[in-house]
């Protein structure tokens, strides 16, 4: 209602109305869009304001210091939205005339305080993915789909052109582009807060409602929180079409998260892992830069700034963020058992399918070890904090525990772990039965916590799967975040599944299998299956299925991976790999000596505890998973890196 009453006042404004001609609207969009000036007028202002009282009619330098052309392109599916109520929804070629005009007017606002106002301007920009390329020999950039916010290929494919596009329309006029890693830095940290809902999954959920499907029930559908439902259990390939729906969702409520700019709200997981690989520079080393570029000018033997346009080669000075993420509080956040390991907003699917399998080796083993028997026979209920107590009477995980497991055991205890429907369904896990009615609350209270974790992460989008009877089963949530759907009916992943194979050039069923597999593999499942899987093919296109192994056991699951060439792109999902990689970040963690000094090198990434025993650290785990699996950011000035822990 807001909007169709903000339209009729600018219409109005221009002495037009709602339901006038087409063509008028059309005129005025364009008329408008001519008259974008934000730049010139404010420094304009300035200028006659300031400046001119010093003897000065043009700036030495001005600096752009967001990720303008990222910004303003941002402003675009508003601008699409705005059009749809003005009645140009079937006009697609027109709206994006439009919407280039618009890109075009604000560059030329900023060239032409390039031409007439300043001797130089520079503007910051992003690659879309915070910089993750690689720089090929003739030049080209290859960007690395591993650090997508989003799981599909092709979205991201559009976003990086659409990026390099900007780029180009800007360096063309003479405006300086400083091209840096994403935003990623630690603007604030909420404690004790819910995530906001993505807004990419509030607008599929606006969408399905529009289409008759009611996914969230009752006042809740209208919530800005994330929130937490029991999940959908499912046949991977189930048939039926009958409809989903979800309600009686509980507040997320995160000890602490992390907010970051444009990048939105994330883990300290996440924060922790991609600080690792990412090297992202300090806003101080840029800082620097702008200022020598903007009082100096380039530098004319070794500029920064071919054809106007500046590809940073990020250090890692991360420091700052490091000390942060090392405070008691933070850290203790990832040795949880309780707190999600992943967030929506940061991270592909991939990166918090893994993350969300730590967070649940984490839970079942304080669950498995904690002590029910200390609570007080006169304990408080009033008063009594059920997650407080679990992660004070429980143990953290550490890394010389998973040297104990095997597969095949660990899958059936998680198994237990998130099918669970009632506190009484964790008997196998975790049972104390009093006969003190207050203690045995006190009791249920504390697993009722237990259930909301393992809910928590089909909720956020990172669907779990399993075997029951040799069939693969999913718990769902209401978003699918691998294949960024909403489930609307119990065959949606499996309709996608089959669409998406037939798209690519079909197959038998032995090649359908392998197609699931590779979804599985790369797109951010939560795999609690006895076995690993190895794909080596960065997508699903011709001969995709013989780069896709299934092992189950690690002897050979090892040996396919050492027949790998050096260096090339692969990943794994399963517990046997997951079992095989911890095992082998144990071996390298335990071989830590402190009269090595910093010879250890990788190894004091690893976190211990009071007695010297290294802990699983969600964080630093990831991260060596990305370093191992080709994701790391390289810049040059780095020693190559191996594969930690896979051997």
């Amino acid at each position: 209602e807001e909007r169709i009453s903000a339209i009729r006042q600018f219409l109005a404004h221009h002495g037009q109305q709602l339901d006038g001609p087409l063509e008028d609207k059309i005129e005025l969009l364009r008329s408008t869009i001519k008259r974008i000036g934000p730049f010139t007028r404010f420094l304009q202002h300035y200028r006659d304001t300031r400046l001119l009282a010093m003897g000065l009619n043009r700036f030495r330098s001005v600096i752009v210091a967001i990720p303008l052309a990222s910004v303003a392109s941002y402003r675009l599916s508003d601008f699409e939205t705005a059009c749809t109520y003005l009645g140009l929804g079937s006009q697609s070629g027109l709206i994006e005339e439009l919407k280039s005009d618009y890109l075009q007017a604000i560059r030329d606002d900023l060239a032409y305080v390039a031409e007439e106002l300043a001797d130089a301007v520079v503007a910051a920009h992003t690659t879309a993915v915070g910089g993750m390329y690689d720089e090929e020999i003739d030049g080209t950039h290859t960007i690395r789909l591993g650090f997508a916010h989003s799981a599909l290929d092709e979205r991201l494919k559009q976003k990086q052109k659409f990026a390099e596009k900007l780029t180009r329309l800007y360096a063309e006029r003479g405006i300086k582009m400083l091209i840096t890693a994403a935003a990623i830095g630690v603007d604030s940290i909420l404690i004790h807060k819910s995530p906001p809902l993505n807004p990419a999954v509030r607008r599929h959920l606006l969408a399905a409602k529009a289409g008759g499907m009611t996914v969230i029930e009752g006042a809740e559908n209208r919530t800005n929180e994330l929130k937490v439902y029991s999940p959908v259990d499912i046949d991977l390939l189930c048939d039926s079409n009958e409809a989903i729906s979800f309600s009686h969702g509980h507040s997320l409520v995160l000890d602490c998260m992390l907010k970051s700019g444009e990048n939105g709200f994330f883990t300290v997981s996440n924060a922790d892992a991609l600080y690792r690989v990412m090297r992202v520079t300090s806003g101080a080393e840029l800082g620097l830069l702008l200022a020598r570029v903007a009082v100096l000018g380039d530098d004319p033997l070794y500029p920064y700034f071919v054809e106007n346009i500046c590809y940073y080669t990020e250090t890692d000075n991360s420091r700052q963020v490091f000390d942060l993420l090392n405070q008691p509080q933070l850290r203790t956040n990832q040795t949880s058992g309780l707190q999600v390991k992943a967030l929506q907003d940061l991270g592909s699917a991939k990166h918090q399918g893994e993350l969300h399998t730590l967070g649940l080796l984490i839970l079942l083993h304080r669950l498995q070890s904690l002590n029910l028997e200390s609570i007080s026979r006169n304990v408080n209920l009033s008063r009594f904090d059920p997650r407080e107590y679990f992660e004070t009477n429980s143990e953290p995980l550490r890394l010389e525990n998973v040297l104990r497991w095997d597969a095949e055991t660990l899958s059936g205890l998680l198994t237990s772990l998130v099918t669970a429907k009632t506190e009484s369904d964790l008997a196998p896990l975790k049972h104390l039965y009093q006969e003190d009615p207050n203690r045995q609350e006190a009791i249920h209270r504390v697993l009722r916590e237990v259930l909301l974790a393992t809910r928590a992460i089909p909720s956020i989008g990172s669907p779990i799967l399993y075997t029951r009877a040799k069939r693969r089963r999913v718990l769902a949530g209401y978003y699918l975040a691998p294949i960024d759907r909403i489930t609307t009916h119990r065959n949606t992943l499996a309709e996608y599944m089959r669409q998406e194979f037939k798209a690519v050039g079909g197959g038998d069923e032995a090649q359908f299998d392998k197609f699931i597999e590779f979804h599985v593999a790369s797109f951010g499942f939560v795999d609690l299956r006895p076995i690993a899987v190895l794909v080596t093919a960065r997508s699903a296109t011709r001969d995709f299925a013989e780069r896709v192994q299934i092992f189950n056991d690690e002897a050979t699951f090892l040996q396919a991976l050492r027949e790998l060439p050096p260096y090339s792109y692969f990943t794994t999902n399963g517990l046997i790999a997951l079992l095989a990689r911890l095992k082998g970040l144990s071996r390298l963690a335990q071989s830590m000596d402190f009269g090595l000094g910093s010879a250890n090198e990788y190894r004091t990434n690893f976190h211990q505890d009071s007695l010297g025993r290294p802990l699983l650290i969600p964080g630093v785990v990831e991260s060596f998973r990305m370093v191992s699996e080709g994701l790391e950011k390289n810049t040059g000035s780095e020693r190559l890196d191996g594969r930690w822990g896979y051997y």
